[in-house]
């Protein structure tokens, strides 16, 4: 099997989202493309990311927060007659630009989340159309499947039926049941492999076995053109990148702000009472720490490090995606390529049908039926292995590209 494939039946398993009942009773796709938007609406992944988004939203109003003030209040006395109380309210004031650097690193987380989020979804939804396709081609392979047991087992009961074999007849015999033999564990095996599909796709979205069987993709018959020029910029994945280095800026920024210290400021009042005579003293309260130990040189020098790494892989990943993005075309064109020049199911079991004839009228040998048969499930297993890398191809050229939100393939 394909590495497409084993990729995509693992993924099924794995991808098994919590869904409420709510959500899986209101959900009764007709069609397949009804069926992903239910599976999108059901996945846990897809609703954690947003969920990333919403908490991520609230950093700038968190980075956009005063300071509380400070109340000092202090008060000495001796005997009855005289005391002394001072008191001041201090407003905090973030010299250096410390609550700009705040903001701009809460922007730059949002913009991460976002870019996440983008990409977590779109890679979802990619998993879950694979999965139709794939159990769309087990359907077809499991129906040749079938086919070829059923023909095999009419000729081993045809054989079984005389009441003497030749030689060439008794090594017929033979050899047509172990084809049956080889047929039936591949039929097992791809009943598994679309159980298996079937309980994850379940999984997701709480539909039936019968609902998800009844919203499979027809083969692809039409591929889209891709372009050869794709704007990388605005890919989740670059957009990662880019968040990644405003926040690392905005860090620096930061570190560089905290190198400032903060001044404290505000009205201040002083009573003081003296046998019975109270006077009263009003003025200002500053509070500001001496930046004479630190200057916060350690963090900063850490930040301006974690900068320029920053900025080196935001241009790794742009000329990294440039590089597959072009692969990933190339593939994509020769694929598609490669399945509109093979010949069509139809004609293909015209011919094998025509053998069978053959076989049973005595005109061809019993090698060439059994071949004609393993050549026939072989054609199908490739070409819906590579319709189903063309199709993955074509999803992760689309997610680069950033179109891929509201494609259906």
């Amino acid at each position: 099997m394909n590495n497409v494939i084993r990729t995509v039946v693992a993924l099924s398993i794995a991808f098994q989202p919590v869904f409420s009942a709510e959500t899986a009773s209101n959900c009764q796709p007709n069609s397949y493309a009804d069926f992903v938007k239910c599976a999108e609406k059901s996945s846990s992944d897809i609703r954690i990311s947003e969920q990333q988004v919403q908490s991520a939203s609230k950093l700038e109003d968190a980075a956009q927060q005063w300071v509380n003030p400070d109340l000092d209040v202090d008060s000495v006395w001796k005997g009855s007659d005289k005391t002394e109380t001072s008191a001041a309210l201090l407003f905090t004031l973030r010299l250096g630009g410390k609550k700009d650097a705040l903001v701009s690193e809460a922007r730059s987380e949002i913009q991460r989340a976002q870019a996440s989020r983008d990409l977590s979804v779109n890679q979802t939804r990619l998993e879950i159309m694979l999965s139709l396709y794939r159990l769309s081609h087990l359907k077809t392979e499991i129906a040749l499947g079938n086919e070829s047991v059923n023909t095999f087992t009419k000729i081993v009961d045809q054989f079984q039926k005389r009441p003497a074999l030749s030689p060439e007849q008794d090594v017929s015999l033979t050899v047509f049941k172990m084809a049956l033999s080889d047929h039936q564990l591949k039929l097992t095996q791809l009943q598994a492999d679309q159980e298996k599909l079937v309980q994850g796709l379940s999984a997701v979205t709480g539909i039936s076995k019968e609902a998800i069987l009844k919203s499979l993709p027809s083969r692809k018959e039409k591929w889209a053109e891709v372009s050869v020029e794709g704007d990388i910029e605005a890919s989740p994945q670059m957009r990662q990148a880019v968040a990644d280095l405003k926040l690392a800026r905005s860090q620096k920024d930061r570190a560089e702000s905290e190198a400032w210290p903060d001044l404290k400021l505000g009205p201040s009042m002083k009573l003081t009472k003296d046998n019975g005579e109270t006077t009263t003293f009003v003025g200002v309260g500053l509070s500001l720490p001496i930046p004479v130990l630190t200057t916060n040189s350690g963090n900063r020098q850490y930040r301006s490090q974690k900068l320029i790494e920053a900025e080196l892989v935001a241009d790794q990943s742009r000329k990294k995606l440039s590089a597959s993005r072009s692969e990933l075309v190339n593939r994509y064109n020769k694929m598609i390529a490669s399945l509109k020049n093979s010949l069509s199911v139809k004609a293909l079991e015209e011919r094998h049908e025509k053998v069978e004839r053959q076989f049973f009228k005595g005109l061809v040998s019993s090698p060439l039926v059994i071949e004609a048969h393993r050549q026939l499930f072989d054609l199908e297993e490739r070409r819906n292995a590579s319709e189903l890398e063309a199709l993955e191809t074509y999803g992760r050229i689309l997610i680069m590209d950033n179109k891929f939100s509201e494609v259906v393939l």
